[in-house]
């Protein structure tokens, strides 16, 4: 009897100790399991541009309600380009667009063209929830716009009411093929429930 009492207050003593560690600052298994999701990201991000030349072009995300504005934007001065085509908020039920742009190439539009985007979509708690490493491509430019290039397919997105509310993370890394080189590009849309 006196062993079985001795062993419950061990176990209770390590599960205490355990407790009143957590609450000293320790890190749940929630952050530990989003460090080590973060860690494998950044690990494949490295891996993925291993080799590569950065800050030959820029890449850009849009967020847009027409495929028309996609062209606008396009058509825009470059110093109105950075605050426009970028909208911060939708609700369930609500299509919207994403388009995933390169700006400010250098390469003559005559020149072979091998340009690849590979997408990522981060939740509001840090998983990822769509990629595909080879969403969208484009082997030309337009000789009216060589120095932007918007990305064939364009995403047509709609959230439902399941989805969960917070903002998303839409990531993007182009790589060109031809010149070795690559840009990134981050932005985030919030999903918000409408208002009864």
């Amino acid at each position: 009897m006196k062993q079985r009492r001795a062993i419950f207050l061990f176990v209770f003593w390590l599960c205490f100790t355990f407790l009143a560690s957590a609450q000293d600052g320790s890190q749940s298994l929630g952050d530990i399991a989003r460090q080590e999701r973060a860690r494998k990201l950044a690990k494949a991000d490295q891996d993925e541009i291993a080799g590569l030349k950065g800050d030959q072009f820029h890449a850009n995300v849009l967020f847009v309600d027409s495929k028309a504005a996609i062209e606008k934007w396009v058509l825009l001065p470059s110093a109105d380009k950075p605050g426009a085509g970028r909208m911060r908020q939708v609700t369930p039920g609500k299509q919207f667009h994403v388009s995933f742009v390169v700006t400010d190439y250098r390469y003559p539009a005559s020149e072979s063209m091998d340009l690849r985007a590979h997408i990522r979509v981060v939740s509001p708690q840090g998983k990822v929830v769509h990629e595909e490493p080879k969403f969208s491509e484009i082997t030309g430019a337009d000789p009216r716009s060589p120095s932007v290039v918007v990305m064939n397919p364009v995403m047509d997105i709609t959230f439902t009411p399941h989805d969960l509310p917070g903002k998303y993370e839409f990531q993007v890394t182009i790589v060109d093929q031809i010149h070795s080189s690559y840009a990134k590009a981050e932005e985030k849309i919030e999903l918000v429930q409408e208002k009864k």
